[in-house]
């Protein structure tokens, strides 16, 4: 499990300091709106500060045409006077923990690191803080009290002088540049080169609550395919490859999970000439049903059935990946949120997936609670990690709910939540009290 931590700081909607801390399961809650999505998603913007020759901290880019417009957008209200902290704790193969300060500069129309923090093994501590030449940066009070740090005025394509500091060593100044949030120190005698230590997230993948609905027929991809897509667009690509050179065995496990969900149906391959189509076949009839003609739930949880099945069958623990989803429940009837977090748990412990979910689900939850108190399993409470997020003073804030070896949630669940079916039940019996005492 590679990423342990992540750190926010005036960050779209989190205007202070936030730290959540990893686990294999972590599960997201809070109200619409209330700045989840922004939560689930920072591992995928942070994760473009590193593996790339952009000069920017992040780079946004590789997040596809549907991401932000402008960099600003990243700071909370757009107001750039106050520089984005993010951080990362990252264990496996190169352990490290970075935070970094970003700060936007209008000469240039994008960001600059302006302060950075680095600590690893190799490196045991490395400080980066920039330096503004014949001038002395001073951080002031705005009208509101909050300090704001003038911004370095650069020219595009200069890098800024940085002071570098080593606990063994007497810091120095240097103009250097940076790939993302790795700073170029190549040619500097007596330091390890940052970008030689690899530094990374891992591998980290997405899955939309937008989920692509699959077409009626479909080609057989010239290649194996290596990725399920952001809205699951690649599955129907990744079955047929599988039943055409890898003998189904996928198409066979996704089966098993699958009957958990809808029992007695099984998706299938078919071929038809050059085209395939994903089909649902039920046991003991002759019929076939398209998928395409199948309820809008079922098409929406395969991918995630897909993914967990060639996380077990083709994943690689060295390499185990973050997995986020938003609303895998969406379509779906409660019994299967049950299902589901039963299966994050089972592919969490067995293959080293790590799991981000975004939910509105109280089955979903519930269903992680009993697995934790139950003794006949080895789900013990570090297994899953539980966070609320909340809206205050125009701010969002992420409150950690911790769950004990019983599957309690502690006092800092917030009064109300889930409550609606509760209250609906009572006014229920209320009205129909009502009634029979009416008729008598």
């Amino acid at each position: 499990m590679p990423l342990r931590k992540i750190t926010l700081e005036n960050y779209r909607c989190f205007r202070d300091r936030q730290e959540i801390e990893m686990a294999p399961v972590t599960v997201v809650l809070g109200k619409n709106n209330s700045g989840k999505s922004v939560l689930t998603r920072a591992p995928l913007v942070i994760a473009t500060g590193f593996g790339t020759t952009s000069a920017a901290p992040l780079d946004l880019d590789r997040l596809g045409p549907d991401t932000v417009d402008d960099f600003r957008e990243l700071f909370h209200d757009h107001l750039t006077g106050r520089p984005i902290k993010l951080g990362v704790a990252v264990e496996g193969g190169t352990r490290f923990a970075l935070e970094a300060n970003i700060q936007y500069v209008d000469s240039i129309g994008s960001a600059v690191v302006s302060r950075l923090e680095l600590m690893s093994p190799q490196l045991e501590a490395l400080f980066v803080s920039s330096r503004l030449l014949g001038a002395e940066r001073r951080e002031t009070p705005d009208i509101d009290g909050i300090a704001v740090t003038p911004p370095p005025q650069i020219r595009r394509g200069e890098h800024l002088e940085y002071e570098i500091r080593v606990p063994w060593e007497k810091g120095i100044s240097r103009r250097i540049g940076f790939r993302g949030l790795v700073p170029d120190l190549s040619g500097m005698p007596g330091l390890v080169d940052v970008g030689e230590l690899n530094l990374s997230l891992g591998p980290i993948r997405y899955l939309s609550p937008h989920r692509e609905r699959v077409a009626r027929h479909h080609r057989l991809p010239l290649d194996t395919p290596s990725s399920l897509g952001v809205q699951g667009e690649g599955m129907a690509g990744i079955l047929a490859d599988d039943s055409r050179w890898h003998r189904g065995e996928v198409v066979d496990r996704v089966n098993e999970l699958l009957a958990a969900i809808v029992p007695d149906w099984r998706v299938t391959e078919v071929p038809a000439g050059p085209l395939w189509s994903t089909v649902l076949t039920r046991r003991g009839s002759d019929v076939r049903v398209n998928l395409a003609d199948a309820g809008t739930g079922l098409a929406q949880v395969l991918p995630i059935l897909v993914q967990c099945a060639l996380d077990e069958l083709r994943g690689e623990p060295d390499h185990a990946p973050l997995q986020i989803v938003e609303e895998p429940e969406m379509h779906l009837h409660p019994a299967a949120h049950a299902e589901l977090a039963d299966l994050y748990l089972r592919t969490a412990k067995s293959t080293g997936t790590q799991f981000l979910i975004e939910t509105h689900s109280e089955t979903l939850l519930l269903r992680l609670r009993r697995r934790i108190a139950e003794l006949d399993n080895d789900f013990g409470k570090d297994m899953v990690r539980v966070y609320v997020v909340e809206q205050r003073d125009g701010a969002s804030v992420v409150r950690r709910v911790d769950v004990d070896e019983l599957g309690n949630l502690d006092d800092t669940w917030p009064d109300g939540y889930f409550s609606q079916d509760y209250r609906e039940v009572k006014a229920l019996a209320e009205a129909q009290m009502e009634r029979l005492d009416d008729a008598s």
